[in-house]
């Protein structure tokens, strides 16, 4: 299913454009290109063609590696943001009204079910396999792009794009909102993907001639907001759009189809960013000096390795042809001359020393792409022989969520909000999403009828350890505030906090399910309920206690003390008045 198109304009201006804007950004990205393909070739080996790009399998850049330990250290990172920030067996995420949207009736029904129907498309589509491709793309690289777009046979297509084949620029607030990227189509796919009528003259000929439908062309698909001077917002074709799309032939320079986004389609996230520049800075940035040591030393341990196994020997000259080196061989020297003899020579090497070397580098290593940190979500270090405290440990994971919270921020402000926000508005511009309650439509300066975006709210395991780590200060907080009520004899000191605020984020923070939390509006009903029967209580319980008083003030005599002080207590003061 293809958004909004227009072939409209001046298809040669748009062309020069659209080619003299991706050259431009292709020459900032030089340099960047050379620093991915030093780290590729030790980090992740199979997309180490970014300088020279090829679709052959080859080894050839498994054989230079001796250690693997970055590799498997990328991998163990994506691995754990796969399962513990996007999981695919739980919740990791649920929206909620926007602030400012008061909870009218039905509005916290309506993001529920939101809520499951995004959970079960991601789930249908092709979201966590390119979503893991992703993480892999971000611990190795710095930077990853992610295109989503409605699809034909799912809801949803996600894509992501490879290193070296995109070129991205930001806007005034340090917010990417513009990518081009490079690749081929064959001249089958180019006719398939968007007609006949529309392909160059080129790509019409192979296509006709049947003999050269596998052809490749050269294809640039520019993503760029569009100003308000370049679009009406009234009108709904592809020329005016929020986002500018357009797809080019880059040998004839022809427009293959221009069209429009109703918002960004693409997530460019960075790991962390490199100062000014566009693109990001990965752990494997970090740890190169430590990737490139270790590669040497392993291959200096397996030769001194292989020396102690078959060491060298040396053998005089009237010994020539007659050592046998097999094991269990036999060799018959002169015992007259003891020195003729075979011996080992030069085999005196420190394996230990490497060893402890090798085993530093390592650590050095897991800790840059945060392996700790996922292995304390796993448990294996409660089977490592070093004991320690619990004060210990809570203090050293708190440490590593600390060092991994910045990426994590970055993560969800640049991908995962953006991301499910896109598929949002896709899956309601296909009538998949329930229709808005009444109270969640707003109306704009225009006076336009809207529905804002909703609010993401995270609940992955990595999202609640780090909001555990606020709970911790709360907790604190809330012992010495308790303290000082109890010293003070003040109640009003508990005033300062949102009490109910608290227990609801602290019991999401240790683990709770969120569906074992009542609706905030159900509390209040069942409160607003506890305190009418109390009223009711307290005051049948009145009633009851004044019956009994004038049952007894009727069988007293009329000019007894009790009659003349319950005879007072009736008078009405204005009566006396």
């Amino acid at each position: 299913m293809k958004e909004y198109e227009s072939t409209g304009g001046n298809k040669q201006e748009l062309a020069k454009a659209v080619l003299s804007r991706y050259n431009r950004l292709e020459q900032d990205r030089a340099y960047w290109m050379s620093m991915w393909q030093s780290i590729s070739d030790l980090v992740m080996p199979r997309k180490s063609y970014i300088l020279h790009q090829t679709i052959t399998p080859t080894a050839d850049k498994e054989t230079r590696l001796f250690d693997s330990t970055a590799v498997r250290a990328n991998m163990v990172l994506a691995a754990g943001c796969m399962s513990y920030i996007t999981p695919a067996d739980s919740r990791w995420f649920s929206l909620e009204a926007p602030e400012g949207i008061k909870d009218g009736e039905g509005v916290q029904e309506y993001f529920a079910k939101v809520t499951e129907i995004l959970l079960e498309t991601l789930a249908r589509c092709n979201f966590h396999t390119s979503i893991h491709e992703l993480y892999l793309d971000r611990g190795c690289f710095g930077t990853a792009v992610i295109f989503i777009e409605p699809g034909e046979t799912t809801p949803i297509i996600f894509r992501n794009i490879d290193v070296g084949t995109f070129v991205l620029s930001e806007n005034h607030e340090g917010v990417v909102d513009t990518c081009f990227r490079k690749f081929e189509m064959t001249a089958r796919q180019l006719v398939e993907e968007f007609g006949i009528e529309n392909v160059s003259d080129g790509i019409r000929k192979c296509y006709e001639d049947q003999k050269n439908l596998d052809q490749k062309f050269e294809v640039i698909h520019g993503v760029y907001p569009r100003s308000d001077k370049e679009r009406d917002p009234k009108k709904l074709d592809g020329k005016n759009k929020p986002y500018a799309s357009c797809y080019l032939e880059c040998r004839s320079k022809h427009i293959l189809r221009e069209s429009g986004y109703d918002e960004k389609p693409f997530c460019a996230t960075r790991y962390l960013k490199w100062q000014q520049g566009v693109y990001g800075w990965s752990p494997s940035w970090v740890a190169l000096p430590d990737i490139r040591q270790l590669n040497f030393l392993q291959k200096q341990m397996d030769a001194l390795a292989e020396l102690a196994a078959f060491p060298r020997v040396l053998v005089p000259d009237g010994m020539e042809g007659v050592v046998d080196l097999r094991a269990g061989g036999i060799t018959y020297f002169n015992a007259s001359d003891p020195s003729a003899k075979p011996q080992e020579w030069a085999t005196q090497g420190r394996y230990d020393v490497g060893l402890d070397r090798v085993q530093e580098k390592q650590r050095h290593i897991n800790e840059a792409f945060s392996v700790p940190l996922f292995q304390m979500f796993t448990a294996e270090e409660s089977r490592t022989p070093n004991r320690m405290t619990a004060t210990e440990v809570n203090a050293r994971n708190a440490e590593r969520l600390a060092n991994f919270s910045p990426t994590f921020a970055r993560l969800t402000t640049e991908l995962l909000i953006p991301l499910l926000q896109r598929t949002y508005g896709i899956l309601a511009r296909r009538g998949e999403l329930p229709p808005p309650p009444d109270a969640l439509i707003q109306q704009d300066a225009k006076g336009e009828m809207f529905v804002p975006e909703p609010k993401v709210v995270f609940n992955s395991r990595i999202a609640l350890a780090v909001r555990a780590m606020e709970l911790a200060a709360t907790e604190r907080t809330m012992s010495r505030a308790l303290a000082v009520q109890q010293a003070t004899a003040d109640p009003s000191v508990m005033d300062n906090f949102d009490i109910d605020k608290i227990v609801r984020e602290g019991a999401l923070a240790e683990g709770i399910d969120a569906d074992y939390l009542r609706p905030m509006g159900e509390v209040l009903d069942i409160r607003t309920a506890r305190q009418e029967a109390q009223q009711a209580a307290a005051q049948a319980q009145q009633e009851m206690m004044a019956a009994e008083m004038m049952q007894k003030a009727g069988s007293v005599k009329p000019d007894s003390l009790l009659a003349q002080q319950t005879n007072q207590e009736s008078i009405d003061p204005m009566e006396l008045a």
